[in-house]
């Protein structure tokens, strides 16, 4: 009798380590082939995945603790690699970073990047993910032109859920298929894909929009709050567009460096929230990129009404 061979599943944790090692046996083995940071140094780092390896492709699910990731020239020189990750991101917010599209990310999002090409990824707060890891052949054979996808997020449709439940199934019973039958399962993610596509409208359009101008500001954003010396006079050279593309993309009363602002208040507030056993207000202001404890207070105040200790003690 001939023995059923199934894809194999790998688990990687770092429940197996200490915890003030943790973050570098992360970084050192599940994101060997990246630059990775911790994006809140104060909370204690915690992450497992569990990876399904097929010819077909890879499925990685993950659950992580605040992390930034980096994919460099270097890192494309070094590896070649040449497949497509599509991302699900089931619970948490981030960002997405390639060529010139970006995206904040919420729950539900779905994005694509192509690792042969440089980008930038993450989140500022605990996640989970399902990833599925294709060959560029595929992708251009079931989905479309990859330079059409990289960076940007896909809108939400009526079939967004559906894609969501498939994914998740996939990603749950993969381990008990064998190689044929993860074939066929993949076509399916990337036939949903393809139908989730249809009716996006051109993203391919190398002539910014203001709107897209506009995304990756907040991405770009988004991933550089921990930063103290970032500020709207670097943004334009970051992102390769004119101080006045970048400005026009701000319009009204929302100025750039109000925005800068206000994101660093805004993530200080879901900080303190969450109070994090061992959560301290002069962390959570240095993490968010403030300096000054008196200015970050009363900027704190002018937004929420309220100081910041009164968030983090849960008088609210």
């Amino acid at each position: 009798m001939s023995v059923r061979e199934t894809v194999p599943i790998v688990i990687q944790t770092t429940d197996t380590v200490e915890q003030k090692r943790a973050f570098d046996y992360w970084r050192s083995t599940a994101l060997a082939r990246v630059d990775a940071t911790m994006l809140a140094p104060d909370v204690p780092f915690t992450a497992g995945r569990r990876l399904a390896v097929s010819t077909h492709g890879v499925v990685l699910h993950t659950l992580s603790g605040p992390i930034g990731v980096e994919r460099t020239a270097h890192h494309v020189r070094q590896d070649g690699r040449d497949d497509i990750a599509i991302a699900f991101l089931v619970q948490g917010g981030g960002f997405v970073e390639q060529g010139n599209s970006g995206a904040l990310l919420s729950a539900g999002d779905i994005t694509v990047h192509a690792m042969d090409q440089p980008f930038a990824i993450g989140s500022r707060d605990a996640y989970e993910e399902i990833r599925l890891q294709v060959p560029r052949a595929a992708f251009l054979a079931q989905v479309g032109n990859v330079p059409a996808f990289v960076g940007r997020k896909l809108r939400a449709t009526p079939l967004s859920g559906l894609f969501a439940t498939y994914l998740r199934s996939f990603s749950e019973t993969v381990g008990g298929m064998t190689e044929a039958e993860a074939g066929i399962a993949l076509e399916g993610v990337l036939h949903l894909l393809r139908a989730l596509a249809d009716g996006q409208g051109d993203q391919g359009d190398n002539d910014l929009s203001g709107d897209a101008v506009r995304s990756l500001a907040l991405a770009h954003i988004e991933r550089r709050l921990h930063d103290p010396a970032f500020g709207p006079e670097s943004l334009p050279a970051a992102l390769r567009v004119s101080r006045s593309r970048l400005y026009a993309a701000f319009t009204g009363d929302e100025g750039v460096a109000a925005k800068i602002r206000d994101a660093r208040l805004d993530r200080a507030y879901r900080r303190l929230r969450s109070r994090t056993s061992g959560t301290r207000i002069g962390s959570v202001m240095a993490n968010c990129g403030f300096t000054d404890a008196a200015a970050f207070s009363r900027a704190f105040r002018r937004r929420f009404g309220m100081a910041p200790r009164d968030v983090l003690e849960g008088r609210f």
